[in-house]
């Protein structure tokens, strides 16, 4: 094993030896050099310390925004890393940091840096397109004094510099019908000091590395390396995306950490007619922009956990191996009838979701398994006319302290399928009131064969109401168990309709706040 890597810090080399195997890259930067004592204090809740990593995603390079605080070290071995004071000092004339120079954001230097990283990966993102998304680009920054509008206003500068550029690019490219390479991100359209570096970058490469202590780190390349790794160290711990191992690092020692984030089966995603298979090493902000156009209700929900930084190195793996009862998520994963696929040396099994989670808060994984795949089916025209169903309501509903950075009071995920006006199917899920995530059989069963209306939904609420027992336990447990009921009428109130895919806004705000407006309209040619 070697004792020693590299990756890519502020574009020069940047050597790793026997370092810690539980330590995290803030705690390595701010040991490093003065410059970056800021990463010594590390809050996630409170918007972490987040720099931007440079990765191969498939075939597509990123640059994602991810929390310093809440990657292991190890974890870096073949990428790169950009703080903001490497982004502000590499290359000052970038348009990022032309925007930020001489701005009066009232948010301090350290939140300034912030903005900059965060400013940085939307610049490069092939998918922010519209003003409603600068929520979700800018959710971890949390503070009471920034000047909010101007924060907007120039990120919609900046980003509607890089759609125009975009689009100029995809023109050209249609000649040579590389257009669709330019909208997905394949190619590098930017070919900056940044970009080119990225497209430079291969595939991770495996890696067994051992610290000065003699805890070892596995990266290894293939599913069979990796299930032989978890039997020859039983007492080993499975990582992927890391965000909750170095919150604990601390006070809990791994002797041996197995990684599967080179793990190609664990990577893939496969659409076909009728569902997509989800690779469990895949991150949540990837899928969401895999599926999220066709299941509006993920990208939706996914705005509500953690912030992006935390989203982009969170796997939807790690998220159900956790087993984490009050997650968001996993509501509209229940509703979208969903399954889940472990692996172990024995072979395969594939078991419904609503399986995976038992009454006492822990899940069916067995000590010799992994969650290889998650298994979503598809709502596709041609897919619902063979079922004979007309339409197909789905939407999800959190209720947090605050939007985002928090526990969740509760969420709960509904989804019907119609044949005309009536249900034929129906599905609805908590999560928050419980030991476990739970669907409400009673009230799916009721619903069949009923017209969706109003006068449905009312008759629906007694029942309920009686059926779902929230766990006197929790905090608030009166609170959550009045949420079970309002929740299902915001779906009834935004779904009145058995034709209203698109909810009903129940206020003005996205009128007012122009959500849907893109950065840049192009003109036609």
């Amino acid at each position: 094993m070697q004792s020693w890597f590299t990756f890519e810090l502020d574009g020069e080399e940047c050597r790793v030896e026997k370092e810690d195997t539980h330590g995290s890259l803030a705690s390595f930067l701010s040991r490093l050099d003065p410059c970056f004592s800021d990463f010594a204090i590390h809050d996630p809740w409170q918007g972490g310390v987040p720099v931007v990593m440079g990765d191969v995603e498939g075939d597509r390079h990123r640059f994602r925004v991810i929390d310093a605080g809440l990657i292991m070290l190890p974890m870096l071995a073949g990428r790169q890393i950009w703080t903001s004071e490497g982004i502000q000092n590499a290359e000052p004339d970038h348009p990022v940091n032309l925007a930020l120079r001489n701005r009066q954001l009232e948010c301090g230097s350290e939140r300034t840096g912030t903005l900059r990283v965060l400013l940085f990966e939307g610049y490069y993102r092939p998918d922010l397109r519209r003003q409603g998304q600068i929520n979700d680009q800018f959710d971890s920054v949390v503070t009471r004094t920034a000047n909010t509008p101007s924060i907007r206003e120039v990120a919609s500068q900046v980003f509607a510099s890089t759609e125009q550029l975009r689009h100029e690019a995809a023109q050209r490219a249609e000649k040579s019908g590389l257009e669709s390479s330019v909208w997905t991100g394949k190619r590098d359209i930017f070919e900056d000091r940044f970009t080119k570096k990225l497209f430079r970058l291969k595939e991770r490469p495996s890696l067994n590395y051992v610290d000065g202590a003699k805890r070892r780190f596995y990266r290894p390349a293939t599913l069979v390396e990796m299930l032989r790794l978890k039997r020859e160290y039983p007492n080993s711990r499975i990582v992927s995306g890391g965000t909750e191992l170095t919150s604990i690092a601390g006070d809990v020692e791994w002797p041996n950490l197995i990684s599967v984030e080179t793990i190609k089966e664990l990577n893939t995603f496969i659409t076909t007619e009728e569902e997509w298979e989800i690779g469990a090493s895949i991150s949540l902000t990837e899928i969401s922009e895999l599926i999220g156009r066709e299941c509006p209700a993920f990208p939706k929900v996914l705005r509500r956990l953690a912030s992006r930084p935390i989203r982009n190195r969170a796997t939807l793996g790690g998220y159900l191996a956790s087993g984490w009862k009050d997650g968001p998520l996993t509501p509209l994963l229940l509703a979208l009838n969903s399954r889940i696929l472990l692996t172990s040396e024995d072979g395969e099994r594939d078991a419904p979701l609503s399986r995976f989670f038992d009454d006492s808060g822990t899940t069916i994984l067995a000590p010799n398994e992994i969650i290889r795949a998650l298994i979503i089916p598809r709502a596709t025209d041609s897919v619902l006319a063979r079922r004979g169903v007309t339409n197909t309501i789905t939407d999800v509903y959190t209720v947090g302290p605050r939007r985002n950075l928090s526990r969740p009071w509760g969420t709960g995920a509904f989804s019907l399928e119609l044949r005309d006006r009536t249900i034929a199917k129906a599905r609805i899920a908590y999560s928050g009131i419980g030991k476990a995530p739970v669907r409400i059989r009673e009230v799916e069963e009721f619903l069949v064969g009923k017209a969706w209306n109003e006068s449905t939904g009312l008759d629906a609420l007694p029942i309920l109401n009686e059926t779902v027992k929230v766990d006197e336990t929790l905090e608030e447990s009166d609170y959550r168990k009045q949420l079970v009921v309002t929740l299902f009428q915001k779906f009834l109130s935004q779904h009145p309709r058995h034709d209203s895919t698109r909810p009903r806004q129940l206020t003005a705000t996205g009128e007012f706040a122009r959500l849907d407006q893109p950065f840049f309209d192009a003109l036609p040619s």
